[in-house]
């Protein structure tokens, strides 16, 4: 695959409509955190989240719907069916409370089912 280029078989947003959350979640896994620049550098815990994520690119106005995989104080993770770029501030709303924040994209990667994405909270959800 070229850098930059989307793998063929990516996942849409239509595919994960419907789907039970432990088919979204096959082939996904938490990757363990440790060393000094890991887990011990984690500002609060995580704890797992089941649920919708509505992500709106503030530059290109663009938006998506994701599937949330955890949540902290400080930021989420979840699986988009399309990448974002590292250091982008997006919004992010959980359909399902309303709540909304802004949010700062700190990774993004490639995973069996779609772009699993990390992102630190610039503010409370609110």
């Amino acid at each position: 695959m070229v850098p930059g280029e989307y793998p063929s078989n990516r996942p849409t947003v239509e595919s994960f409509a419907g789907m039970p959350n432990n088919e979204v979640m096959t082939g996904l896994q938490e990757i363990p955190v440790t060393g000094v620049a890991g887990a011990e550098a984690r500002q609060s815990d995580r704890f797992p989240m089941h649920c919708s994520v509505r992500v709106s690119c503030l530059v290109t106005e663009r938006a998506m719907t994701a599937h949330g995989l955890n949540i902290s104080a400080c930021g989420m993770a979840f699986v988009a069916p399309d990448a974002l770029a590292l250091g982008a501030v997006i919004q992010v709303t959980l359909p399902n409370s309303g709540l909304t924040a802004l949010a700062r994209v700190r990774n993004c990667e490639w995973h069996v089912a779609g772009w699993r994405t990390g992102v630190e909270l610039l503010g409370s959800l609110a």
